[in-house]
């Protein structure tokens, strides 16, 4: 079983995720590229959660990055 340090290594965005506060209603919808805010057409690539609470909500985000920015983005996975 591989330390734990290098599981995080593998996980780690090449590109540091926006805070939720800095999200417009299109990007922490899922609708727009999480960095540049162009609308999410194909080719849309996964690149973590944004965390977030507020009291007991939890309001984590699910950030997606398009084409434009995917080559910085990780690729875990497309839409």
């Amino acid at each position: 079983m591989p330390p734990v340090r290098e599981a995080f290594a593998m996980t780690a965005h090449p590109r540091p995720l926006p805070g939720p506060d800095r999200l417009t209603w299109d990007q922490s919808a899922g609708r727009a590229c999480v960095y540049c805010a162009r609308p999410l057409t194909s080719g849309a690539v996964h690149v973590g959660t944004i965390r977030d609470r507020l009291g007991a909500h939890v309001l984590d985000t699910e950030a997606w990055a398009g084409p434009c920015c995917s080559t910085t983005a990780s690729p875990d996975s497309e839409r």
